[in-house]
């Protein structure tokens, strides 16, 4: 029984080492080292862009509020494309022009 005998290898430790992120102070970092030099342009763009971003990622209430008037917009084109073709088709219009121009 050769298999059972002491001279096992020693397993192999686990390295891993936990790093925490913080994603709010690497922001106010970026923020800050984009402040530093204030006639750069595009690291004011940069800045413009990602303010922009935080506020339209952060606010779910907004997202929503936008994808709601966007909804209702549509519907307001779709009810009044139906009246006004109702209104057209419902005229005597069509048939004046039609027999127009059959002669």
């Amino acid at each position: 029984m050769g298999f059972l005998s002491g001279n096992r290898p020693k397993p192999k430790p686990f390295g891993f080492i936990p790093r925490y992120y913080d994603e709010q102070k690497e922001e106010l970092e970026n923020r800050l080292k984009a402040m530093d030099n204030p006639d750069d342009i595009s690291a004011t763009k940069d800045r413009i862009k990602s303010g922009l971003r935080a506020t339209y990622r952060g606010d779910a209430g907004y997202k929503k509020s936008q994808t709601k008037k966007a909804n209702m917009r549509l519907m307001y084109i779709i009810a009044t494309l139906f009246l006004i073709s109702y209104l057209i088709l419902r005229s005597n219009a069509i048939t004046n022009f039609m027999e127009k121009i059959s002669g």
